[in-house]
């Protein structure tokens, strides 16, 4: 809501201002020149009115507009902190807070609700901060608002009736009462009154200059004269120390962006640089500064490009502390380049004195320190600088000498100290101590624990060198060599070895085979180790960190004991005891429609699973095996191998079906023969029951042969003479020459019992990938 202040003083009525009036009597006086009445919207008048109209800028600070400043007191946030300004001065305190800032980026927020005055001292409540922003974007500063000229109070007017004859005399003590004053002058036409100003009057300009007038025509050519008196009081020294605090970006040159993407920097040598982007030094020269009877000059000389644009003596018109505008003459013609200050903070603030470490792995008293990554990786500077290493100080300070590869420096004692030269843009610099330690870094891991760890779950590598960018592939240590490594579309069989020497475990992998994943291939030693998380390094400083993930399993582990090979085929062809996975093997739905979970046979394909010490058959071994089937071969006579100890019917023992699909146990040292004899009897469609069966085998210690279907017993033979080899042989082969589909392999190293086999049967299909 707009407040019009001056409509209070309007209804009051010139005859009777409240700022300071004397009125006794009606004085019979005539004014010696009625040429000095001041007319209403005469020239004089508006240039007296815009001379005290409330300039806008003063406050810039806080609200960056010319069209109001903002009432006093009011309370604001800047970067932080809280902070009420009083008065104007109190503007030197927010200027400190934003000076203090590490960064070029400052904030500051009003504590609405607020209001502001306008050029014409209305007032305007602002209740948030969208509020005044959108009266920022459609406010319109007074264009003739005069700023360079102030006048020195208090002044006094006379005023006089139509007769000349003085009937009040009105002091005024600031541009407030002068501006409402003068926006009240009557016309004449119905007040019927008449106005002087009492003169002697005096005019103080911004350059500090004071003239004094004594007519109305000496007071209108003083405030003509403002502009050329618009500039502040520019001391030298002031000048010089102001130019090389901060660099300056050139914002306007004649009106135009020429020259605007450079920054000068004024070094205290006398030698000036013009820079682009802070990195190419693309003018340099001289400069100088000098006071002649115009003002403080700047002489720039001996440029190495647009001499004629740049070099010469350019008057300061105006030398704010952060803004300054030069003026000089060029072929006839006035130039002007204005250029506003850059405080960045300078570089050195960003170091200090440092002491980095590095392993020593084999305890001799040397190592490799990163001394880029170490020192440098975790500094945030805001302010370009130029690094380098050095061994000496006196190599430092002269720049001779840096360390070519510092990221890979070995130590030539211990401790040691190597010096950091950090050089601003304009040459300045410091030099920093970084204390070089060395750590023991043995882990005290035990071989066999690191191999329990890693054959547990699945790992990553959560760091390369501090990145994460490995962090998708997957490490399934799957035996005391094999490694499979899945990812980016990838599955890759690698080897992996353990080694223990004294107190210090290393990981040796190999034949990691893929973009990016390769780089793993390398002798680790590992520096930390916990059960779910290894960190390791190599002889030349990289390192890794392998974490486990140990996913929830939703198996329900039924009847798991003494399992020595289990093979769901949840997704996936993969002993989940012993490890082994086969890749690009065909899936197909189980008995319960579950998609690609089961294995896909067709007559000539196969896969083995290596014999070892934990799952090796010999005679004598009580052991079962239970596997689910789905025949989908129609011809009578094929031999089809479900599950066999061996690689040819010479060896071990066979699950098969023959004879028009017949379930049987067989060996073949004995010629060993065990039937379901109830198969063809019970099939719907001889020799093309496509029908998904259980079928269980079981060998107890009185060598007493078991064959179970669908939950029941089929045959048996006690005391037989069922032979499976005192050789474990090195393969179990799956699928040979079987046509149809097979699910949840199971191998015991025990008889299962009766009760064991119905509650195999009735289990429900499943897609694990876990145990």
């Amino acid at each position: 809501m707009k407040q019009p202040i001056k409509c209070i003083f309007l209804l009051v009525g010139i005859l009777f201002f409240t700022v300071t009036a004397c009125q006794d009597e009606v004085i019979e006086e005539t004014p010696s020149n009625e040429q000095e009445i001041i007319q209403p919207e005469s020239n004089l008048a508006n240039l007296m009115r815009n001379t005290s109209a409330n300039n806008g800028n003063v406050d810039n600070i806080l609200d960056g507009s010319d069209c109001f400043t903002v009432n006093l007191p009011v309370t604001i946030v800047a970067n932080g902190i809280t902070l009420t300004i009083e008065t104007l001065t109190d503007l030197s305190l927010l200027e400190a807070i934003f000076d203090a800032s590490n960064t070029d980026e400052d904030d500051l927020d009003f504590l609405f609700p607020i209001s502001i005055i306008l050029n014409d001292y209305t007032e305007v409540n602002i209740d948030s901060v969208d509020t005044l922003e959108a009266f920022i974007d459609s406010c319109i500063a007074d264009e003739d608002l005069i700023e360079c000229a102030d006048f020195v109070y208090p002044i006094s007017f006379s005023i006089y009736n139509t007769s000349f004859q003085i009937i009040d005399t009105v002091v005024i003590d600031n541009d407030y009462e002068l501006y409402i004053f003068l926006e009240g002058l009557d016309d004449g036409n119905n007040g019927a009154v008449l106005t002087s100003l009492n003169f002697p009057v005096s005019i103080q300009y911004t350059n500090g200059t004071t003239i004094e007038v004594a007519n109305n025509q000496a007071l209108e050519e003083a405030i003509n004269a403002a502009n050329e008196n618009c500039f502040y009081d520019c001391d030298l020294d002031d000048v010089i120390e102001n130019l090389q605090e901060c660099h300056w970006n050139i914002v306007s040159y004649n009106s135009d962006d020429t020259f605007i993407e450079y920054d000068v920097f004024f070094n205290d040598n006398g030698t000036v640089e013009f820079i682009i982007d802070f990195i190419t030094v693309a003018i340099g020269g001289n400069w100088s500064a000098s006071t002649t009877n115009e003002g403080v000059v700047i002489s720039i000389s001996e440029l190495t490009a647009y001499a004629e644009a740049l070099e010469g003596d350019w008057l300061i018109e105006n030398c704010n502390d952060d803004r300054m505008v030069w003026t000089q003459q060029i072929n006839s013609e006035t130039v002007e380049m204005v250029l506003e200050q850059d405080c960045q903070e300078n570089p050195f603030s960003c170091f200090d004195d440092v002491s980095i470490t590095a392993c020593d792995f084999d305890n001799d008293g040397f190592a490799i320190f990163e001394l880029e990554t170490q020192v440098l990786g975790n500094v945030v500077c805001t302010v370009d600088f130029t690094p380098s290493f050095h061994v000496t100080l006196g190599d430092a300070e002269n720049n001779v000498n840096a360390i070519a590869q510092p990221n890979s420096y070995s130590n030539t004692a211990n401790p040691q100290t190597v010096y950091l030269r950090i050089e601003a843009l304009n040459g300045d610099f410091q030099v920093y101590e970084i204390d070089l330690m060395l750590e023991n870094c043995s882990a005290n891991c035990l071989e066999s624990d690191i191999d329990n760890y890693l054959q547990s779950c699945i790992w990553n590598v959560v760091s390369y060198n501090g990145d994460d960018h490995l962090i998708m592939y997957e490490f399934d240590f799957v035996s005391n060599s094999e490694i499979i490594v899945t990812g980016n579309g990838m599955t890759i069989s690698a080897l992996w070895s353990t080694e223990q020497s004294g107190t210090s475990v290393a990981l040796l992998l190999s034949g990691v085979n893929g973009p990016d994943i390769q780089a793993v291939n390398e002798y680790w030693l590992i520096v930390a180790c916990d059960e779910g998380r290894l960190e390791m390094v190599t002889a030349n400083n990289t390192n890794m960190v392998m974490e486990r993930d140990c996913p929830t399993c939703n198996n329900p582990g039924t009847l798991t004991n003494d399992l020595i090979i289990y093979m769901p085929f949840g997704n996936e062809v993969r002993d989940l005891i012993g490890g082994t996975v086969i890749n690009d093997f065909s899936l197909t739905e189980d008995r319960a429609g579950n998609a690609t979970c089961a294995a896909l046979f067709e007559g000539n394909a196969n896969f083995s699973i290596p014999v070892t010490a934990q799952n090796q058959l010999v005679q004598g071994d009580n052991f079962s095996v239970s596997v689910w089937f789905k025949m989908q071969n129609t011809t009578a006579g094929n031999f089809e191998t479900i599950f066999q100890k061996g690689s040819v019917n010479s060896e071990g023992f066979q699950l098969a079906v023959y004879d028009l699909n017949t379930p049987l146990v067989s060996d073949t040292t004995n010629g060993y023969g065990l039937w379901d004899n109830d198969w063809n009897g019970e099939v719907d469609v001889q020799w093309e029951n496509t029908d998904w069966h259980h079928l269980v085998v079981t060998r107890d210690s009185n060598n007493t042969i078991r064959l179970y279907r669908d939950g029941q017993l089929r045959n048996i033979d006690e005391n037989s003479t069922f032979n499976i080899d005192t050789d474990p042989l090195n393969d179990y082969f799956i699928g040979q020459f079987f046509t149809g589909h097979l699910d949840d392999l199971r191998v015991y190293k025990r008889t299962l019992s009766p009760n064991d086999v119905g509650d195999l049967y009735n289990l429900e299909a499943d897609c694990f990938q876990c145990l």
